[in-house]
């Protein structure tokens, strides 16, 4: 297995939009008129979180229920499509996944918002989409932060989510992460844990730039 590997928030909702966008494409592809990617992939979704419900630490074995899926139902008449959509989805979750493979949780949530977000795909123009789930993703954070009435110089609570070299990586108002290095600190901070730090730059309304204070 690839040594663990965690995505800041920001990149776990752009990996989320990019497989919902593949998925979709998938699905035109396949059967346009129909849904069944989306169906199929609401039940991977309930199987990887009875896994972790079951406390189990990793994903290997959703990769290979993937395969297994893609797979097994050769025997399935030819009318139903029901192989091509496990195939699309074992391809695409594999190529965009596979290196979160000890991130059970992680990948849990990605395929939650991919789920929801299939649809808002289905009914966009896809050349048009990024524009637009740029800007909603903006709109979430900009509302976020104003309904806190956040100004420059304000202290408040951020879980640190990764640390690499003397990069550390905030989640800021539970919805998004900013990284700033901190070389004073980093060697005494440790992911998972909750400290202050000082916002020193906003823009329209969205934090841009934050450091770190003290502990909680």
């Amino acid at each position: 297995m690839e040594p663990k590997q965690s995505l800041s928030e920001d990149q776990m909702w752009n990996t989320a939009h990019n497989i919902a966008k593949m998925l979709v494409q998938e699905q035109q592809r396949i059967e346009a008129s129909k849904d069944g990617i989306r169906s199929q992939l609401g039940k991977v979704i309930a199987y990887l979180r009875a896994t972790i419900n079951q406390n189990i630490s990793d994903t290997e074995n959703f990769f290979k229920y993937l395969k297994t899926l893609a797979d097994s139902s050769k025997s399935v008449k030819q009318t139903d499509r029901t192989p091509d959509y496990c195939r699309s989805i074992h391809q695409t979750c594999t190529e965009y996944l596979k290196n979160l493979e000890a991130n059970p949780k992680d990948i849990l949530e990605i395929l939650g918002w991919t789920f929801r977000l299939f649809n808002y795909y289905k009914v966009t123009p896809l050349e048009d989409f990024e524009k637009l789930s740029l800007s909603n993703r903006q709109l979430e954070i900009k509302t976020v932060t104003k309904s806190q009435n956040l100004q420059v110089g304000d202290e408040i609570e951020a879980k640190i989510t990764k640390i690499s070299g003397n990069k550390v990586t905030y989640q800021i108002l539970d919805i998004f992460s900013k990284t700033e290095k901190e070389p004073k600190y980093y060697t005494s901070l440790k992911v998972g844990q909750t400290v202050k730090v000082e916002i020193l730059k906003m823009e329209n309304g969205v934090i841009k730039k934050v450091k770190y204070i003290e502990p909680k």
